[in-house]
């Protein structure tokens, strides 16, 4: 088949069949609007299921259409080529819509820059962080991948609101519950791994993340639409199946918060902002508490009653051999992608770090701020902790001036990335964790510069 395409007499045969569909396409979408924003958001959806959880999807084409393939050593020309391709068809598909959304899209810079100016000194971080990593070319395409991703966010943010936002992430999730119970039951091969569920994710703790704010939203759903209610209920129930079938008790820690969060939203709601700001972040150290409180009560009951060791890759170990890499650079870091580089071998930053017992080498830090610390120091943490901090504010000003559910969606947003990135990485990098990040960053600084 592929000699067959690239043969000289059919080759051009297809290009120029393809450039006719394409010119027909983009006047299609030119004159209706409405199509070209419902092809918008089937975009959108299919990248943020390319993207879902910190290791993105796993099955083929999504693999190929996954930015991070632009700092990935082992690609080929071809496939960066087809990417770019693939990408700037979808854009360029979309500009009679663009010159309408892409408005004033420069002064959102600005909202952002007032609003929380360090979150662009965190991305400016990464930006230049190529300058002092060891490995230039790799940091730099990496911190385009991210960048690049930060963009769509940022775009996303602006061009839709909460209202369009929620049954955006509602879909999204019910797809990847859908897929985790096709790859769980008819293709084990792809979405079974070691006897738990991945679904088209690379790991189970990933896939249970995403399934638990799959069961949280669809929870939430069903509080407020009666009429789909039955249908909401099926949906929650699915992901809870597919979260058990994952073994992910932080999973499990995870859901209890989201859905505990939201009923505490109630409370907070009727606060006073500086009650209410006070409240939402004793949440989220009540919620940290709990995951290893879990966690040490299953390492008791995994480890002194069943005669097995927990950590498996012995995270307890290595943690104080991570702390002390991130004190051998502790202001900016070893550089986007700069630290985790098995390829090097002998010269990899992180060769020296295994855990003793099983001689286990991991490929990254399972904690995402610890991630963030070796990619871009200290000062890159505080900045993005700092960021986090203006961004619960904006979300609880926000929460007390929205309707639920719309309202509380940035704050269920906020929890998640901060419980999921305890034990876990995906806090920094082209995710669909630090997307929504920065998304409803972006979002709720524009709710409130509307409201003041």
């Amino acid at each position: 088949m592929k000699e067959l395409l690239l043969d000289p007499l059919i080759l051009p045969l297809i290009l120029g069949m393809g450039l006719i569909y394409l010119a027909i396409a983009f006047n299609y979408l030119g004159t209706y609007l409405k199509y070209a924003i419902i092809y918008e958001k089937f975009c959108l959806g299919l990248f943020l299921i390319t993207i879902s959880g910190a290791t993105g999807a796993t099955i083929s084409p999504l693999t190929k259409l996954h930015p991070r393939v632009l700092s990935n050593l082992a690609v080929t020309p071809p496939t960066i080529i087809a990417q770019v391709v693939i990408y700037g068809i979808a854009i360029l598909l979309l500009i009679p819509l663009l010159r309408y959304t892409l408005k004033d899209f420069v002064g959102i810079f600005g909202i952002l820059i007032t609003r929380n100016p360090f979150l662009y000194l965190f991305l400016l971080l990464i930006l230049l962080s190529a300058s002092w990593s060891n490995n230039f070319v790799l940091t730099l395409k990496a911190s385009f991948a991210i960048l690049e991703t930060t963009t769509f966010a940022i775009y996303t943010g602006k061009r839709f609101t909460w209202q369009e936002l929620y049954p955006l992430l509602l879909w999204i999730h019910c797809i990847l519950v859908f897929l985790a119970f096709f790859y769980g039951f008819v293709k084990p091969s792809v979405g079974v791994s070691d006897g738990a569920w991945v679904g088209i994710s690379g790991h189970k703790n990933q896939f249970c993340f995403l399934m638990a704010l799959s069961a949280s939203l669809w929870f939430i759903q069903s509080l407020y639409n009666p009429k789909q209610r039955l249908f909401c209920v099926l949906i929650f129930l699915m992901a809870l199946f597919a979260l058990n079938q994952g073994g992910s008790g932080a999973g499990k820690v995870t859901v209890f918060c989201l859905i505990s969060l939201w009923f505490y939203l109630g409370f907070v709601k009727t606060l006073p902002i500086q009650w209410a700001v006070t409240s939402v972040i004793l949440f989220m150290i009540l919620s940290i508490a709990l995951t290893i409180l879990v966690t040490e009560n299953l390492e008791f009951i995994v480890v002194d009653t069943l005669n097995k060791d927990l950590t498996l890759t012995g995270r307890t170990d290595f943690w104080p051999l991570i702390i002390d890499k991130i004190n051998g650079r502790p202001i900016l870091g070893y550089g986007i992608d700069g630290f985790w580089q098995p390829w090097e071998g002998a010269n990899n930053p992180a060769a020296d770090i295994i855990v003793q017992k099983t001689q286990f080498s991991p490929p990254h830090s399972h904690n995402g701020f610890m991630d963030l610390a070796l990619d871009l120091g200290y000062l890159g943490l505080s900045f993005f902790i700092a960021a986090f901090i203006a961004s619960i504010v904006k979300a609880v000003i926000y929460l007390s001036k929205a309707p639920m559910p719309y309202g509380g969606l940035p704050i269920l947003l906020l929890t998640y990335t901060l419980v999921t990135n305890l034990t876990e990485t995906g806090l920094l990098g082209v995710t669909s964790i630090f997307f929504w990040y920065i998304a409803l960053t972006t979002r709720v600084s524009i709710d409130i510069s509307q409201q003041t």
